[in-house]
């Protein structure tokens, strides 16, 4: 990884508000939607309702936010950056790292913000560890959405990149459960969701919340599907890089 390129690419990134604004905005309007209109008592999967829905519309604004470095990556596609970078020590993999690690500090925000709200407003009760656990597991939750970005920024043109990254994040989104109970989906639904990153990162984030403690089997998941989808991001960055 180069730092210097990671600081330039962070502040780059910064002056476009409108990802950060609708990483933030959108997954709290819908906790205020779904979430604060729970009864108290209610509960999801012995997990409390209200806490359910704030880990998921969570998930929700990490991923828009950490998907969203394929825009990044289209544009710099379109502009020469890739032959530019030929010309420089920088390596494949530490080009590809340093996108990564852009995506996961562009869903640290999203995930603050909602915590927070679900703590003042929502009257979210977790024990301090609990608190930790989850915000973690949600935080590193968005590397295989990272590796979507990556994919994307580099099978999509520049015109097209924000309205199929859009696309790509509600399907998702909705396919994966975080709009709506797995449990309360058809059958053919929720072996379809079974297919999506978002049930397991969901699943993992919301584990932390039970009694049982993380789910392992659905972190071992999330892992491989960052490796798959981190593999297909190097392909197709050392591809695009040999035709520039």
């Amino acid at each position: 990884m180069n730092r210097d390129y990671l600081m330039f690419d962070i502040r780059r990134t910064l002056r476009n508000r409108r990802v950060l604004i609708f990483s933030i905005l959108m997954p709290l309007v819908l906790f205020m939607i779904f979430g604060l209109t729970l009864p108290d008592d209610a509960n999801e999967g012995g997990i409390s309702a209200i806490a359910y829905v704030m880990v998921s519309m969570a998930m929700f604004g990490s991923m828009s936010a950490a998907m969203s470095s394929g825009g990044v990556i289209a544009a710099e596609r379109d502009g020469g950056w890739n032959r530019t970078l030929r010309l420089t020590p920088l390596k494949p993999q530490a080009y590809v790292t340093t996108k990564v690690i852009l995506s996961l500090l562009l869903a640290i925000p999203p995930l603050l913000v909602v915590f927070l709200f679900g703590l003042i407003v929502g009257h979210v009760h977790l024990d301090a560890g609990q608190w930790v656990t989850v915000a973690l597991v949600s935080w590193l939750g968005a590397l295989p959405f990272a590796a979507i970005g990556l994919v994307i920024g580099y099978v999509a043109k520049p015109d097209s990149v924000q309205p199929i990254t859009g696309l790509a994040t509600m399907l998702i989104a909705a396919f994966g459960g975080l709009w709506l109970p797995v449990d309360s989906m058809p059958s053919l639904m929720k072996h379809i969701a079974q297919l999506t990153p978002a049930y397991w990162t969901s699943l993992s984030s919301r584990s932390a919340l039970t009694d049982n403690g993380l789910d392992m089997q659905a972190l071992l998941v999330v892992l491989g599907w960052t490796v798959v989808l981190g593999f297909i991001g190097l392909r197709r960055y050392r591809a695009d890089t040999a035709r520039a």
